[in-house]
């Protein structure tokens, strides 16, 4: 049984460190982990003015934004086909969205920035691990008098030209996200390049809470249901995952207010001690974790050959946090590896230009305005390339994919 996103990073060190951490409550107030994970971070980013722990990436896009201290209303640039997380914390600050159109690369096409904008910031997302038009967009941001903020959500470990992906704007976002490079479950940092964001960013950050007890033991017992939900998903493991949710021992990624794009009371929150220990582990092991995805990615790209997908151009810049092919019925491919015991994303990265959303235009999206977007996402399947999905899974799906027909 393979599963994308069912806790795709956890091992056994990391099954163990949660469970330990259950049982150390005594540790929960102190700051250990959190001034380790700090300077572990300050390692990849030298050049980083000051570093923050989010319990999430929205939540350090938040902050990130409430640091501009910009007018209601002002308009911020982003691509579509994205997550929800990310306009919605432009709308929670009482921001507006304004979406560009992406290429096929998955990431924001340059060709697409507005000649004149009123905007004051510019989100660059690096989609599943690749970098965007850096080049390009930074200097877009130097002529317009933009901030440049990077959400580096799936990028962790990326490099462009040698320099760390992260290390080109203003500001930068990560996400420590159950499915994202490095996983406490929940968890993020802000990244703060420009020196003169530190002082507000210190004062914002510093009047945020720590979520409260059970949310953080939440987050620990995920671990450890989750793998035992994958060692029993064919008999009765989904059912066991869905009744941990309904009794709220442990949270879903994205919460039911998100969807209606509206602020649920965790947000923003700062990373506990215990969920900080647990991405310090993973921290250790990010070049493993990102060569392993390279190299799983370069398998797909030199062995899948069935003529009804197509591949993205590979690139080695990229750590591929997933691998995403297109198609025109990526459904009945993702219903056939379903029946192979290879579980997909349930809601995948993306079904629609943002993701995951009950009402688009409340998301301040406007149908037909990325038409690249619309029509990836409905082509789009995305295939493993986490620390769990060995080369003989990958040979696996590689068999299953070419002997597929539509």
């Amino acid at each position: 049984m393979m599963h994308i996103s069912l806790s795709p990073n956890l091992e056994a060190d990391d099954l163990r460190l949660a469970q330990a951490q259950l049982f150390n409550l005594s540790s929960w107030s102190q700051h250990l982990f959190q001034d380790q994970l700090t300077q572990q971070l300050a390692k990849l980013f030298p050049n980083a003015k000051a570093i923050y722990l989010f319990n999430s990436g929205r939540s350090a896009l938040m902050i990130a934004l409430k640091t501009l201290n910009l007018k209601p209303k002002t308009p911020i640039l982003l691509q579509s086909f994205t997550c929800s997380a990310v306009p919605n914390a432009i709308l929670w600050n009482g921001l507006q969205p304004e979406y560009l159109d992406i290429g096929g690369d998955f990431n924001l096409d340059s060709k697409t920035l507005p000649q004149t904008t009123q905007a004051k910031a510019l989100i660059l997302q690096h989609t599943f691990g690749l970098p965007g038009e850096i080049d390009q967009i930074k200097n877009y941001c130097q002529k317009h008098s933009l901030f440049l903020i990077e959400d580096c959500a799936h990028s962790l470990g990326a490099a462009y030209n040698n320099q760390p992906i992260g290390s080109f704007g203003d500001m930068a976002i990560l996400s420590f996200g159950r499915d994202k490079v490095i996983s406490s479950v929940f968890g993020g940092a802000l990244i703060v390049n420009n020196p003169q964001l530190v002082n507000c960013s210190n004062q914002l950050y510093s009047a945020i809470p720590t979520p409260g007890f059970w949310w953080t033991t939440q987050q620990l017992l995920h671990p450890l249901i989750t793998n035992f939900v994958k060692n029993h998903y064919s008999l009765f493991g989904k059912a066991f995952l869905s009744l941990s949710q309904k009794l709220k021992l442990i949270s879903k990624a994205i919460y039911p207010l998100e969807r209606a794009h509206l602020t649920p009371p965790i947000f923003p929150g700062k990373l506990p001690e215990p969920l900080a220990k647990l991405a310090l582990n993973q921290l250790n092991k990010l070049s493993r974790f990102n060569n392993h995805r390279q190299q799983i990615a370069f398998y797909y790209q030199q062995n899948l050959t069935n003529p009804a997908i197509q591949k993205p151009d590979y690139s080695k810049n990229s750590i591929y946090l997933r691998y995403t092919i297109t198609l025109s019925q990526p459904e009945n491919l993702r219903q056939y590896l379903i029946k192979h015991q290879i579980i997909l994303d349930k809601n995948p990265w993306y079904r629609q230009p943002v993701t995951p959303s009950n009402n688009l235009f409340r998301a301040g999206y406007s149908s037909g305005s990325c038409p690249t977007a619309e029509r990836i996402c409905q082509t789009c399947l995305n295939l493993p390339t986490n620390p769990l999905t060995s080369f003989k899974d990958a040979q696996f799906i590689v068999k299953l994919i070419n002997q597929w027909s539509s």
